[in-house]
């Protein structure tokens, strides 16, 4: 409320007192009367009401006046402080706030006779003292201009002179600058600039002169801003001027991507390559860049090197030799661990372990020692029904869902009805339970003769006029020729009940009834015997339980006085059942136990470890088969290990890493820079060595060249994660692309780039573009229309060796061309050609060191190698095509540490992979009928010719 108005109400309050005094005398006067009593209560209430009511606003303005006062001294206080924080306050707003109050209770003051004496003297002090405030913040407010313009003009200088020393600073190093270094000096500058910023707020009560000096500064700190993020550009463009020599020496001279992928020299440098695009060649030169380079120049023994195979790393010792002629460290992540390994206990004095494989291929004894302990493990009937297993439920890709994991249970319903299962001949049945009989019938003899048994075959003799008045025949679930024996498996509970996701208004009652009517026909002859079984009584109990009891009594009670007896059959022989590409897995499955011990070894999981994690986490069945299988062959060959006191070579590179973590000064500041060829087949286990290295050697920068379309390690325990996010694993990489493939013709690069495209996310995007822009037809597909598998083959080996040796006639030499297959150990397919080939004296041949003669190899093998022309042979849906279905990576899943969701991505690169050899031309065979997924994912690249048979 005004104070003015509320002065009137306080005056009148006060006026209002006196009448009722003067009627309270009144009263007084006629008290004789009633009307004189009753006048007197009324008036000395009134009174006392209104004398309340002026006690109050005279306390409520002694309070405000009091407040004001308070507020003042704290503004005081806060323009005295705000010296040393200069952006928070304003104080001409003081002022102007002080003077209101002085404004605002000055009618107190004019009115004075309202009032008491005492309130009079309390207000008289208090706008005394805010009289004296305000003097004091006029005071203070005219010495401040000058006190902040002394304080501006000192940080000013300061600015001007820090400037010019990190601008000399950086002047001097002369060298690269990291991105820890940049941030550093942009944080630097950026506080200049905000210093700077501040004090131009100013400016309306600055000097001109002081004003356009401030400007100034701010303009110099900008230019050096700017001279910081221009800084490694020049940089870079004077290097490349200055080591132009280097880049010379190579075969081809170095394009610019690849020039400054050398000189870029971050804490964490990521070259992203394309196929044929000299990687290795750049990351030679850079390592003879880092010895050559002025005045940060980088000795020899500070420099390590690191590849995945003993031939790439002698091919990089001798192009950096024969090139430059300097030698570095230059390992094998093998021969690195087993370096650290053996410094490491050796300064401890223990025994050095002793490396089981070595010499040449120590990857061909690990794989010849666990198919030994394959085949020794085969002796016992125990790990046969492990591998039995694994086999009954080698078409289980899927973990099975529950209910719960559906929204609504339709869908469940629909899942369950949809869901089959595959028996070892390759008979798909329509439960767990039928699958589960097959098997047993499948895998066991009577009276040492193997069981004949038919699935679902049609019973004549059980036909019936339906409801429709046409005729039906029953198809019971198993007939037994030799016993002339049937079984019946009842998918009913013990209340008759089938499960709820059978379709049907009462599918109970309809499964009843046709119980009932299979019953009723086998009652009424004798020349045929019925075995049942239920789905409760499979329940709890193993079907070879109960199926053993009923099928012996049935045989029984239908032989009387003779003796029956129900044994396993062994092993080769149920091996001899299974089906075709079940049987093709089996034959490899001692390669992918390698693969699984060598997967677990590379995440260190121990046999243990893995075990616990088949109890602890969901799979399916075929997984956990063939881990049981996997497991029994990893814990004899740990076994074999250590009671020999050997390790491997992933026991070295583990070893490695643990002995550095142990030990503090287990080469600490050992390396100004690590170097690491094909970063893309990086593993959890390998990522970790190169981790613990970097932390022990704060000042070592790391250098990896690789490219994530050609990630095919991942049965190697690869993870192509680790080259995709890098930035996850090394903070704030420099990434450098190299695009230009100097090996292959436009055509195919385009080719290899719509492959790629297919992955989506799971890898980088980045360009690619050929040196050779030549775009005649370079991809062509040979389409056989034969649907015979083995004509097929021989068709596709006759046209290609056909090929081939039109090629050598018209002057390819024999290294010119390549022959590759997804799955070379494919014996139909690798032996007609190498026969037919022997016919026609065309030299094909699988030993790849073999002189004048056209390699024939896997995919996987032809990975760094080119030729003029490539032949990719099979590209087609099954189990030894493209994307191969034999060797599925979802079986290794227990033996990594985080599922591998690639399996598909992984077969999509590798084609890349294959298709990328080719210089030229690349001819892709394929079956017209089933016809790869990624032919028709590129089919806009390629042409198409079609094989009449």
């Amino acid at each position: 409320m005004d104070l003015n108005k509320e002065l009137e109400e306080f005056n009148s309050t006060l006026r209002e007192i006196e009448v009722q005094k003067a009627r309270l005398k009144i009263s007084i006067l006629l008290m004789p009367f009633i009307i004189g009593i009753f006048l007197f209560f009324i008036t000395r209430n009134r009174i006392k009401t209104l004398s309340v009511l002026r006690d109050e606003t005279l306390h409520d303005l002694e309070c405000r006046v009091t407040e004001s006062v308070r507020e003042a001294e704290s503004l005081l206080a806060q323009i005295e402080d705000s010296d040393t924080n200069l952006p928070h306050f304003k104080r001409s707003d003081y002022e102007k706030c002080l003077s209101g109050y002085l404004c605002a209770y000055e009618p107190i003051r004019e009115r004075s006779d309202l009032f008491p004496d005492t309130f009079n003297h309390h207000v008289n002090e208090c706008l005394s003292r805010i009289e004296e405030i305000e003097r004091q913040v006029r005071a203070f407010n005219a010495q401040f201009v000058e006190r902040l313009l002394q304080d501006s003009e000192h940080r000013v200088d300061r600015i001007i002179q820090e400037a010019g020393s990190l601008l000399a600073q950086i002047k001097a190093r002369d060298t690269y600058l990291t991105y820890v270094m940049l941030s550093e000096y942009e944080e630097t500058v950026s506080e200049q600039l905000q210093i700077c910023d501040q004090i131009l707020t100013w400016s309306d009560i600055f000097p001109d002169a002081f004003v356009r000096k401030a400007e100034a500064a701010r303009l110099r700190v900008m230019e050096i801003q700017r001279y910081i993020r221009e800084f490694n550009d020049h940089f870079v463009e004077r290097r490349l001027r200055e080591y132009d020599y280097l880049f010379r020496k190579a075969p081809f001279p170095l394009d610019h991507n690849q020039r400054c992928a050398v000189i870029i020299d971050d804490k964490h440098n990521l070259i992203v390559a394309g196929a044929g695009s000299g990687k290795t060649e750049v990351l030679i030169t850079r390592i003879a860049y880092l010895l050559d380079r002025k005045p940060d120049t980088i000795h020899p023994d500070r420099i390590l090197a690191l590849a995945y195979q003993n031939k790439a790393a002698s091919e990089m010792r001798y192009r950096l030799y024969e090139r430059f002629g300097a030698e570095v460290k230059i390992k094998t992540f093998h021969a690195l661990g087993k370096e650290i390994v053996e410094k490491a206990y050796l300064d401890a004095n223990r025994a050095v372990p002793r490396l089981q494989f070595s010499g040449d291929n120590p990857e061909h004894g690990y794989r010849w020692f666990i198919a030994t302990l394959y085949v020794k493990g085969l002796e016992s009937e125990d790990f046969q029904r492990l591998v039995t297993r694994y086999m009954e439920y080698y078409d289980d890709a899927e973990v099975l869902q529950n209910e719960v994991d559906f929204e609504e249970r339709k869908d469940f319903y629909e899942y369950m009805r949809g869901l089959t299962y595959t028996a070892l001949n390759g008979v798909v049945v329509k439960s767990e339970a039928e699958r589960s009989i097959l098997n047993f019938l499948l895998t066991h003899a009577i009276n040492g003769e193997e069981i004949s048994v038919e699935y679902e075959t049609p019973a004549e003799w059980m036909q019936y006029v339906n409801e429709n008045g046409g005729i039906s025949i029953p198809k019971p679930d198993f007939y037994l020729p030799q016993y002339q024996l049937y079984i019946e498996h009842w998918a009913v509970d013990e209340n008759g009940r089938v499960p709820d996701w059978f379709e049907g208004e009462d599918p109970s009652a309809a499964y009843q009834k046709g119980m009932t009517l299979k019953k009723e026909r086998f009652a009424s002859q004798d020349e045929y015997g019925l075995v049942e079984t239920c789905h409760w009584e499979l329940r709890n109990t193993p079907v070879e339980e109960v199926l053993s009891k009923k099928l012996l009594q049935a045989l029984h009670d239908r032989n009387p006085g003779t003796s029956f007896e129900i044994t396993p059959l062994p092993y080769p022989n149920i091996y001899d059942k299974v089906w075709k590409e079940c049987r093709d897995s089996i034959d490899s499955l001692r390669g992918q136990i390698a693969d699984f011990i060598t997967i677990a070894k590379t995440y260190n999981l121990t046999p243990d470890e893995i075990e616990q994690r088949l109890q602890d986490e969901p799979w399916s069945s075929r997984q956990l088969a063939f881990a049981r299988v996997a497991l029994k062959i990893y814990k004899d060959y740990e076994q074999y290990l250590r009671s020999n006191d050997f390790i491997d070579f992933s026991d070295m590179i583990n070893l490695a890493v643990r002995a550095l973590h142990d030990n503090d000064g287990l080469y600490r500041d050992t390396f100004d820079h690590i170097l690491v060829d094909e970063y893309q087949d990086i593993s959890a286990q390998r990522y970790k060595l190169i981790k613990v290295l970097m932390d022990k050697n704060p000042a070592c920068k790391l250098f990896c060249v690789g490219d994530d379309w050609q990630s095919i390690m991942g049965f190697a325990g690869s993870n192509v994660d680790y080259f995709v996010r890098f930035s996850d694993y090394f903070a704030h990489p420099q990434r450098t692309d190299l695009t230009v493939n100097y090996r292959s013709c436009a055509s195919i690069v385009k080719t290899g780039a719509a492959i790629i495209c297919h992955n989506g996310d799971v890898q980088l995007k980045k360009e690619t573009v050929a040196f050779d822009q030549s775009e005649t037809v370079a991809v062509w597909v040979i389409a056989v229309r034969e649907q015979n598998a083995y004509r097929y083959y021989r068709q596709v080996a006759h046209h290609c060796v056909d090929y081939i040796e039109s090629l050598l006639n018209d002057g390819y030499l024999p290294g010119e061309i390549m022959v590759l297959s997804r799955i070379l150990n494919r014996p139909l397919l690798r032996d007609e050609i190498l026969r037919y080939a022997r016919s026609k004296g065309v030299p094909i041949s699988t030993e790849t060191q073999k002189f004048n003669s056209v390699p024939f190899m896997s995919v996987h093998r032809s990975k760094g190698l080119q030729a003029r022309v490539v032949i990719i042979l099979s590209v087609d849906e099954g189990l030894y095509g493209f994307p191969c279905e034999l060797q599925n990576p979802d079986i290794y899943d227990p033996a990594v540490n985080g599922r591998r969701k690639d399996r598909e991505e992984e077969e999509r690169r590798l084609f890349y992979v294959a298709v990328t050899r080719g210089k030229e031309t690349v001819v892709l065979y394929t079956q017209e009928s089933s016809m790869s997924k990624f032919i028709k994912e590129i089919s806009e690249h390629v042409q198409m010719v079609k094989l009449r048979p």
